[in-house]
Order: C-alpha cells, then sequence, then structure tokens
C-alpha cells in the first residue's frame, strides 16, 4: 500500500477519530484505535482536600490554600471547582492504535502529548507510522488535565473568552492571553503546585497502566509488555522524569525518543496563546524559584513528596531549575544515556535546541545522549511543527517522515 501524504493522512485519521465507536477500524489504512477507560489511582494527592495521607510514610498532612490571592471574578467562576472534584480527570479514555486482529502485543510505545492539550488530533498521523514503522501498537495516554480528562468548558471559546479578557483587563504587562490557555493560566497563575501535584497524579496513573501492561491485564497486550516512550514538549519532559524515576522498575530499560523538549522547566518558554499567558508563566517560575531557595520548607505535603522519602518522585525537583539538583539529574541521565534521544528544531522558541542540549547532553557536554537539531523550509512553531497549509504539503510530508522515521529507527 502507498503511503498517503501527511496532509491526506492527517485528514483521514482524524475524520475517522471523530466517531463515538469504542472501536474504529480503518480499512484503507490497516489499521484499528480503540478506546479504553481507565481509572486513576492517583486522585487523591490532588489540591482540593481538607486532609491527605501518605500510607506509605503513616503520615497526615493539612490541606493547602487552593487560590493565592487571586480575586474570584465572574468570569473565573467557572475555573474555581477543586482539582478533586473534576470527575473527568478521575476516569478516562486512553487510545491504543495497532494493526487490525494483531496478537497480542510483547512490546508498544506510549505517546505523551504537550502542554495545554485537549485534542489528539496531530497526534494521530505520528502515532500510525510510528505503528507502521517499529511494529510496536501505540498508546496515547493523557497527562492530568489534558486531553478528555479537562472539562469541556475549559476549552469553550464561549466561556473562556471572558476569562481571558479578564486576565488581559487585570494587568496590562500580561501577554498572550486567548480563550485557548485562560483556563490552565488561571489555575496555574492561582495554584503553581498544581504543576507537581498533577504531574504526581500522571505519574502515579502512568506507574499503574504499566504493572498492568506488565501483568497482562490490558486488551491487546501479553503479560511481561515493556513499553518504550515518545513524549513531545512537556510529553517529553514528563517522559525524562519517567525515565529517571523507573516506575517501580518498569521503565528501567525502556528508550525515550523527546521530540521539542528535554530541558529544564526554567530553560523553557512557554509563553504562547495556545500554551500559558505571560503572567502565569511568570508566576510558576517564581513560585517554583522561591521554593528552591528555601528547600520546599514553608510546604511540608510537597517537601515530604519531594524528598528521599519518595525518591521516585524527587526526580521532579532535578527538572524545575537548571542549576537545582544537577548532580542528581545528570547523574541518572548519564546512567540512562544510551536509552534517550531527542530532536530539537531550529526555531523552536519554547524549547531552544541549546536548552535541550545544556539538559540532556549537561554543561560540559559529557553526557552521550544524541540531541539532533533539525530545520524544516516552511513556517512551523513549536506548537505545530507540522503544517496543515496545502501550499507546503510536500515540504511537511518530507519533515514529517524524517522526524517520525528517526524515532522509529530508535524505538524500533
Amino acid at each position: 500500500m502507498k503511503p498517503l501524504p501527511y496532509l491526506e493522512l492527517y485528514n483521514l485519521l482524524k475524520h475517522n477519530f471523530a466517531s463515538a465507536k469504542r472501536e474504529i477500524d480503518i480499512p484503507e489504512l490497516e489499521v484499528k484505535i480503540t478506546r479504553s477507560r481507565f481509572r486513576s489511582m492517583g486522585a487523591a494527592v490532588l489540591p482540593g482536600k481538607n486532609n491527605y495521607y501518605c500510607r506509605k510514610h503513616d503520615i497526615s498532612f493539612s490541606g493547602e490554600i487552593i487560590y493565592e490571592g487571586l480575586p474570584e471574578t465572574e468570569e473565573r467562576s467557572i475555573l474555581h471547582t477543586s482539582d478533586s472534584d473534576i470527575t473527568c480527570n478521575d476516569e478516562f479514555d486512553y487510545i491504543v492504535i495497532n494493526n487490525p486482529g494483531q496478537s497480542d502485543s510483547s512490546k508498544a510505545i506510549l505517546l505523551f502529548h504537550g502542554l495545554n492539550e485537549k485534542k489528539w488530533d496531530k497526534y494521530l498521523p505520528w502515532a500510525y507510522r510510528l505503528l507502521k514503522h517499529t511494529g510496536k501498537p501505540v498508546i496515547l495516554f493523557p497527562l492530568a488535565f489534558h486531553m478528555d480528562r479537562a472539562p469541556k468548558q475549559w476549552s469553550a471559546a464561549a466561556n473562556m473568552n471572558a476569562a481571558a479578557k479578564e486576565r488581559a483587563h487585570s494587568d496590562p504587562l500580561n501577554s498572550h492571553t486567548s480563550f485557548v490557555n485562560a483556563a490552565i493560566s488561571s489555575r496555574l497563575e492561582a495554584n503553581p503546585q498544581r504543576f507537581f501535584w498533577s504531574g504526581l497524579q500522571s505519574y502515579i496513573d502512568v506507574s499503574v497502566f504499566l504493572h498492568e501492561l506488565n501483568r497482562g491485564s490490558v486488551t491487546g497486550f501479553a503479560a511481561g509488555t515493556a513499553a518504550d516512550i515518545f513524549g513531545y514538549s512537556i510529553g517529553a519532559y514528563f517522559g525524562l522524569i519517567l525515565i529517571m524515576a523507573g516506575a517501580g522498575g518498569l521503565t528501567e530499560n525502556s528508550k525515550l525518543f523527546a521530540f521539542c523538549g528535554g530541558a529544564t522547566l526554567d530553560r523553557m518558554y512557554p509563553i504562547s496563546k495556545y500554551i500559558l499567558d505571560a503572567k502565569a508563566a511568570s508566576a510558576i517560575s517564581s513560585y517554583y524559584l522561591e521554593l528552591l531557595n528555601n528547600n520546599f520548607k514553608s510546604t511540608p505535603r510537597l517537601d515530604h513528596y519531594l524528598s528521599q522519602e519518595h525518591p521516585e518522585e524527587a526526580y521532579f525537583k532535578s527538572m524545575l531549575l537548571y542549576h537545582h539538583y544537577k548532580e542528581l539529574r545528570e547523574e541518572r541521565l548519564r546512567g540512562a544515556a544510551g536509552r534517550i534521544r531527542a530532536i530539537a528544531l531550529k526555531q523552536d522558541s519554547v524549547v531552544p535546541p541549546v536548552e535541550v542540549m545544556n539538559t540532556l547532553q549537561g554543561e560540559m557536554r559529557d553526557i552521550e545522549i544524541t540531541v539532533d537539531i533539525e530545520d524544516f523550509p516552511y513556517p512551523y512553531s513549536h506548537v505545530n511543527p507540522f503544517s496543515l497549509a496545502e501550499k507546503h504539503s510536500m515540504e511537511t510530508n518530507n519533515a514529517f517522515i524524517k522526524i517520525i522515521d528517526k524515532a522509529s529507527g530508535f524505538l524500533g
């Protein structure tokens, strides 16, 4: 079967994926897409409760303030639901893209998306080509409060335009406000700890899923199944933590392909109408800088989960600021170097190539992780690396094939 050009492939997959069916067969592509339910085991750590309990250490903690000084305006009222009360984040779909009729596989690729994304559409061609060129089923697993784990109101223009305008008018220095990023910007500015707690929920969920996969409890996969990782943007950031932490031993042999990601949080610049507005990005950066400089002492529960009492979770702090916990980060990356590869894009202003190299290869460039820097002969961005413009279809197709085939060669 002759491969479809990228734009045709994208449109065909998007059209079929719009179906509400739990199983979608696409005969012309010889592929099957399956939606399966998953219930979060990590929701217990989310903000919004009066008290918390760490079963591992038999320690209780009081709840934290959720909104830290921000006015509860009418425009933001739709965002005031406590994290722990958002039910769609607790039970959700993950997506498996596989060859039809394929017997139980013992290998898989987990694909993690970027920050503030609500649709899988752009990842469908990536997953399809990864499947066809590695033979491994690809699992699209949503991170907490993303994709269908986020309330639909958060991405509705009618609801979010008012919140975006209020954010723009309340601070004349704010920029890049939009209905697309109003929800995540408001919530992370209000409580920057959400970045960690939602990440921890995602880590717990993925770890549980990897254990189910390994036990043979996931339909279509045999006992003993191990997964490699394709991470894009914040998905690459999460994937690095997953590799460093080990997920209870289940990623100790996993490979990670990082695309447009791999830098520490302070070396990423996510100010974009599609990601975060300027005020939210600044609030997160300032918050974690202050916490790191004070050793998290003002936040007992956070301090506990980032201490060596929780050695896996503690790797998160090594990915916050480049010069903090650098030895911890670089020692672990050096040990996993052969299992990590990255591609950065020359014109990416959100995760600049030099920062990916600084993090993954180290300040002295003595960590042997391959970081390729690519550039495309058409207008592209971090958010849209592959153009959907018809006039650039040939160049985009060549770029798409080059990137995904490099990933397939590494993960295959």
